[in-house]
């Protein structure tokens, strides 16, 4: 087990190398000019994060808003079609297109077959 320890300190790990830094001494780059670069490339990927972040919640939000608003679009049609599909109002609807449909005056029977 201690082995296993060993050779993942003395291995590459990307992660903590990479951000932490450590991977400047590991290659023996010891200039000030390569630190200031390392600093200065890893603020430009820090503020390109924040952007990306910060435009996938502005989309979102876009998206939120859309939703709501389709919603109540959505629940206002549905009350006035069933307004609509009411007997009574049906009828209304039918003489003033000039319709001649009636209400028929005796209501459906059920008819019987013989076998």
């Amino acid at each position: 087990m201690s082995e296993n320890k060993e050779k993942r300190e003395e291995g590459f790990n990307f992660m903590s190398d990479v951000f932490g830094g450590q991977f400047l001494s590991k290659m023996k780059m010891t200039s000030q000019w390569l630190f200031i670069l390392y600093i200065f490339i890893l603020v430009i990927i820090y503020i390109s994060i924040n952007l990306g972040v910060a435009r996938t919640q502005l989309t979102q939000r876009r998206n939120q808003r859309e939703i709501k608003n389709l919603k109540a679009d959505y629940t206002s049609k549905t009350a006035r079609l069933q307004y609509q599909s009411k007997q009574g109002e049906v009828e209304i609807r039918l003489k003033a297109a000039g319709s001649k449909v009636e209400k028929p005056q005796h209501p459906a029977r059920l008819v019987e077959i013989p076998k």
